[in-house]
C-alpha cells in the first residue's frame, strides 16, 4: 500500500496526540493563519494553559525580529503587537484585564516596541498602544506619551494622560499635576488625582474649585475626599456652604465627613447637613419640610390627613419633634401647589398623579400624589444629588461588563423600593464615563440628571415628553440609539418592544418588579400569551444578557442600609436552560457558576455578614438556606440561640 504523506504542519493519519492548539500556532509561525493576533490572544487566554507559554515566546520573538529592523515601524506598516491588541478589543473586561496580566510576562519587549510604534500611528491603533501603555506602565515610555498630550485627538490626549498617570514616577505626576490648568484636560487630570491618590495635587486642585463648571467642582471635591489630607477640611466646609450648586455641597459635605472620621476630628452631624443644604428661598412651605427631611438623612417624605409628617430614614418612619397632626386643609395647602398645572386635571380625573419635583439649590425629588379614604396624601422620594458609582452602591465588579455590551438585554430587578432606579443610574453613568455612544432613557418621572461626559444622553420622561412606554420605545428605534433605557417594564406591550430592541442591534437596560433574578427571567416570558412563549423563550435565550437582582438589608449600626446583589450572568448554559423552558434549573447554575461572576443571594449576605457590614440575624431572617446561618446567629449570642 503507497505511503501517502501528510500535508506539511499537519499530523499524519491516525495520529490524536497533536492538539489543536500547537497546529494553530504553526499557522501563525509559518505565515498560513489570516488573522495571527486573534490567534495567539486565543492561545494565551487558554484554559488550559498548554499553549499560553509557546504563544507569548513567539509574540515576544517576533517583535524582537520586527525591532531588529533599524527602519521598523515604517509609515503605515502593522506590527504583530497591533494585531493582538485590535484582538483584544471584542473582549470582556475582566477577560481583557486577565489577557494584560499575561502579557506582562513579556513587558521587556513589549515596553519598548510600544514607545517605538506610538509615535507613528493615530486614531484607533494610537489608542490601543495609550492602553497597553497604561498597563504596561513603565518609566521608560513617559517621554512617547509626554508628545501625545498635545495631540489634535482630544481621546488620545486624556488616554495619554491615564497612562502618564499610571506610570505613577515623580516626572509622571508632574505632568498630570499640570494638566489640571488645562481646561481641555482639567476633567480628566482630576480624576486621576484622585484615583492616584496624588497629595502634590492639594493646591492646584484646590484653585479648581472656582471653575466654572458644576461638573469639574464635584470632581475636585472627590479628589480632595479620596486623598483625605485634613488640610482640605476648611476648603471643603467653605464649599459645602456657598457653592452655588446642591450637588457640590453635597459632595463636599460628605467628603468632609469622611476624612473626619478618618483622622478621629470632632465635627457636628447636624449642623454639616444643615449648612450643606442651605437655606431655601422658596414661598412653597412643602420646600421647607423637603429641606428639613434631607437634613435628617431621610429617603421618603409622607404626608396624610389625621397623622403627623413621616420621614422615612434608612428605613425606618420617624416623625419631626413636635410631631402635629395634619387636617384636610394642612395637606392641600402642601400639596396642590407643588402639582403642575399639567397634571392637576388628571389628578381629578385620574385619582392620583406622578411627577418630578426640583427645588433650586435642594435637589429633585419624586413625588406621588394620590386619593385616599381621607382625602389627598402624598409620597415623596429624596433623589441624591449626584449618580453614585456602582463601587458605592457594593455592585458586583462583573457588572462592569455592560459597558463592552454592543447589544442585548440587562435587567435590574427586586422589590418596589430596593433601588433598581438607583442600580439602573449607576450603569448608565458607567456607560456615560466610559463609551461614546447616544443613550436615550425612558422614566416616569426623571430622577437622576446625566450631564454629558463621553456619551450623548437624552433623558425623557413620560407624561411630558412622550405620552407612554411603548409610543417613546416606537420613536427611540428612530432616534439613532445605541443604549436605550426603560425605567420600568410594566405592560406586554413594553416588554415586547424592550425584546425586540435588544434583538434588532440595540443595548436596553430595564428594571422589573420581581424579588430575585430566576423570577425576572419568568416573568418576561410568562408576560407573554401561552401561544407565543416559545418563540420569546429563542428571543429571551439570544439577547438577555445579565440580570440584577438586589435587596436593601439594614448595616449593623442601625443606622443605614447595604445593598445586597444576586446576579445572573447569561452564559451559554442558562441561555440553553431558558431556549428548553428548564429555567427551574437556573438556580443550580447560579450556585456553580462563580467563576463566571454569578452570585447568589444567599453567598451576597454571608460575604456582608463575614465583613462586618450586617448582622447574622439580618442575614438568617433574608436567606434562603437558613442553615449555612444558623450556627454564626448561635455564635452572637443568648438571643440567636433560638434562630
Amino acid at each position: 500500500m503507497p505511503n501517502t504523506p501528510s500535508p506539511p504542519a499537519r499530523p499524519p493519519a491516525g495520529r490524536s496526540d497533536a492538539p489543536t492548539e500547537r497546529l494553530r500556532l504553526a499557522d501563525v509561525i509559518e505565515g498560513r493563519a489570516p488573522d495571527p493576533g486573534a490567534v495567539l490572544v486565543s492561545l494565551i487566554l487558554d484554559p488550559s494553559g498548554a499553549s499560553r507559554a509557546q504563544a507569548l515566546a513567539h509574540l515576544a520573538m517576533t517583535l524582537r525580529q520586527e525591532m531588529s529592523d533599524p527602519a521598523w515601524p515604517a509609515p503605515g506598516g502593522d506590527s504583530i503587537l497591533l494585531g493582538v491588541l485590535r484582538a483584544q478589543r471584542g473582549l470582556l473586561s475582566t477577560v481583557r484585564e486577565h489577557l494584560q496580566k499575561e502579557l506582562q510576562s513579556v513587558a521587556t519587549v513589549l515596553v519598548p516596541a510600544v514607545a517605538r510604534l506610538t509615535p507613528t500611528r493615530s486614531g484607533a491603533d494610537l489608542r490601543l498602544l495609550l492602553e497597553a501603555a497604561r498597563f504596561l506602565a513603565h518609566p521608560s515610555l513617559l517621554p512617547a506619551l509626554t508628545p501625545v498630550i498635545e495631540s489634535p485627538d482630544a481621546f488620545a490626549r486624556v488616554l495619554a494622560l491615564q497612562a502618564v498617570a499610571a506610570i505613577g514616577t515623580p516626572e509622571a505626576t508632574a505632568v498630570v499635576v499640570g494638566a489640571l490648568d488645562r481646561p481641555d484636560l482639567r476633567w480628566a487630570a482630576v480624576g486621576l488625582v484622585a484615583d492616584f491618590k496624588m497629595a502634590q495635587a492639594l493646591r492646584p486642585l484646590a484653585r479648581c474649585l472656582s471653575d466654572p463648571s458644576a461638573d469639574v467642582r464635584i470632581e475636585v471635591v472627590r479628589a480632595l475626599g479620596a486623598i483625605g489630607d485634613p488640610r482640605t477640611l476648611p476648603w471643603l466646609r467653605k464649599v459645602s456652604e456657598h457653592d452655588p450648586d446642591h450637588r457640590v455641597r453635597e459632595a463636599a459635605r460628605e467628603a468632609f465627613r469622611r476624612i473626619s472620621i478618618h483622622h478621629g476630628l470632632p465635627f457636628d452631624e447636624r449642623e454639616l447637613l444643615a449648612a450643606s443644604t442651605g437655606a431655601v428661598h422658596s414661598d412653597q412651605p412643602f420646600d421647607r419640610i423637603l429641606a428639613e427631611a434631607r437634613v435628617r438623612g431621610a429617603s421618603d417624605v409622607h404626608v396624610m390627613c389625621g397623622a403627623p409628617l413621616a420621614f422615612r430614614v434608612h428605613g425606618r418612619m420617624t416623625e419631626p419633634e413636635p410631631a402635629r397632626v395634619l387636617t384636610h386643609e394642612d395637606v392641600e395647602r402642601l400639596v396642590r401647589p407643588i402639582v403642575p398645572p399639567r397634571l392637576a386635571r388628571d389628578l381629578e380625573r385620574d385619582l392620583q398623579a406622578d411627577f418630578s419635583y426640583a427645588v433650586p439649590g435642594l435637589g429633585r425629588h419624586r413625588v406621588n400624589v394620590f386619593m385616599e379614604h381621607r382625602g389627598l396624601a402624598a409620597v415623596i422620594r429624596l433623589i441624591p444629588s449626584e449618580v453614585p458609582s456602582i463601587a458605592t452602591l457594593g455592585l458586583p465588579p462583573q457588572v462592569k461588563d455592560v459597558t463592552t455590551f454592543q447589544q442585548g438585554l440587562v435587567l435590574v430587578t427586586g422589590r418596589a423600593g430596593s433601588g433598581k432606579t438607583t442600580t439602573l443610574a449607576a450603569l448608565v453613568n458607567l456607560i456615560n464615563e466610559t463609551r461614546a455612544v447616544h443613550v436615550i432613557t425612558l422614566e416616569d418621572p426623571i430622577e437622576y440628571l446625566h450631564p454629558r461626559k463621553r456619551s450623548l444622553v437624552n433623558q425623557r420622561e413620560v407624561g411630558r415628553h412622550t405620552q407612554s412606554f411603548p409610543a417613546a420605545l416606537r420613536a427611540a428605534l428612530r432616534e439613532d440609539p445605541d443604549v436605550i433605557v426603560v425605567g420600568e417594564m410594566r405592560d406586554l406591550v413594553t416588554i415586547r418592544l424592550a425584546i425586540e430592541a435588544a434583538e434588532t442591534g440595540h443595548l436596553v437596560l430595564a428594571t422589573l418588579h420581581t424579588p430575585d433574578a430566576v423570577g425576572a427571567v419568568a416573568r418576561l416570558i410568562e408576560a407573554f400569551p401561552a401561544s407565543e412563549q416559545q418563540q420569546v423563550r429563542l428571543m429571551v435565550s439570544d439577547s438577555l444578557k445579565m440580570v440584577v437582582a438586589q435587596t436593601l438589608v439594614p448595616d449593623m449600626s442601625g443606622t443605614g442600609r447595604v445593598g445586597c446583589f444576586e446576579l445572573l450572568v447569561c452564559t451559554p448554559a442558562v441561555s440553553n436552560l431558558i431556549r428548553e423552558n428548564k429555567t427551574n434549573q437556573i438556580p443550580s447554575l447560579l450556585q456553580t457558576g462563580r467563576s463566571q461572576g454569578m452570585r447568589t443571594f444567599d453567598s451576597a449576605l454571608l460575604e456582608l455578614v463575614q465583613t462586618g457590614r450586617v448582622s447574622a440575624e439580618e442575614a438568617y431572617m433574608r436567606a434562603l438556606n437558613k442553615d449555612a446561618f444558623r450556627p454564626m446567629v448561635r455564635s452572637q449570642g443568648p438571643e440567636g440561640g433560638g434562630a
